[in-house]
């Protein structure tokens, strides 16, 4: 009860290395009567300095030995239980471990079988995140779903929370609910998730101020990229644009997306805005030029106003 704060556990059996409560360690001196004792309390310590062989440090002269059941009745604010669950590296898989502590020292320290659904997953959630997001999910979709979420909120969307480290590690938790390994992670729909956790209203107004993909008169569904410098844009073969006068808009006709218009070898020929414009200035030069260099495909003379061709199917 004297010395609570000098508190120490010895390092190994019979071993004279002792690890002090407050941090740190000492040495046992030689001539102590205290051989087998897991704890003791350091009556009288000093600080030595080094000499010849020996190491300095702090060198214990006087200890009486104890057991753990006396620290629970002298101090039994200073025990502290914890609970730990971690990843084994090697199989992927969570352990438990529960602990009881007084200061620095781990008086008892077990493996618990059981883990509660909420535990592993916020454990396999934060391993997932250590190890990296590439390793579970699609980084690209997911970079391309936080930039349509962050133009969707500067158009004025309510309700749509930042794609954020919070918000990645509460989707990556509910993702491994039920789960005990972290393996059980990879190839998860992350951003899937992430459109669930939004409210009805949200995911309304993200869909229609900046949605995923566009319909061309050639294409059913052409995808938009949204970047964080440049406006959203479109690629798409220049006869997806046959019989279109204007180009597709975003954010409720407010902010015109940028197309890039690409000739059959997926380059593109033109980049604008004003696809009205391009019909009449351009493209009659571009059509006798891609005629030549394309002759099997269609060049109307009329872009405005023709028909897209057929797509041919995949090989």
């Amino acid at each position: 009860a004297g010395f609570p704060d000098r508190v120490a556990q010895r390092r190994g059996v019979r071993s004279a290395r002792l690890k002090l409560a407050e941090g740190g360690e000492a040495e046992l001196a030689e001539e102590s009567a205290v051989t087998e004792a897991p704890l003791v309390v350091c009556v009288r310590a000093l600080e030595t300095r080094g000499e010849g062989r020996r190491r300095g440090g702090v060198r214990v002269r006087y200890a009486h030995g104890i057991e753990a059941e006396h620290l629970a009745l002298v101090a039994p604010e200073s025990l502290v239980e914890s609970r730990t669950v971690s990843l084994d590296p090697a199989t992927g898989r969570l352990t438990a471990r529960a602990q009881l502590r007084y200061g620095a020292l781990v008086l008892e320290d077990e493996e618990s079988g059981r883990l509660e659904d909420e535990e592993a997953a916020e454990a396999l959630a934060d391993a997932a995140l250590a190890a990296g997001l590439p390793r579970f999910v699609d980084v690209d979709g997911l970079e391309g779903y936080r930039r349509r979420v962050a133009f969707a909120a500067a158009q004025g969307a309510e309700g749509l929370a930042p794609v954020d480290a919070p918000a990645l590690r509460a989707a990556l938790v509910d993702l491994a609910w039920g789960h005990r390994n972290v393996k059980d992670l990879e190839g998860v729909d992350l951003v899937g998730t992430l459109r669930a956790r939004l409210s009805g209203g949200a995911r309304a107004a993200l869909e229609r101020l900046a949605p995923a993909t566009v319909a061309l008169p050639g294409r059913r569904a052409v995808q938009v990229t949204y970047e964080e410098d440049r406006d959203p844009w479109i690629a798409s073969r220049l006869q997806d644009f046959f019989g279109l006068g204007e180009g597709p808009r975003v954010a409720d006709g407010r902010v015109p997306l940028v197309l890039h218009l690409l000739a059959p070898n997926r380059r593109a020929v033109q980049v604008t805005t004003d696809l009205a414009g391009f019909w009449e200035r351009h493209y009659p030069a571009l059509r006798k030029e891609l005629g030549r260099r394309y002759p099997k495909h269609a060049w109307p003379e009329d872009g405005a106003r023709a028909k897209p061709p057929a797509r041919r199917p995949r090989r």
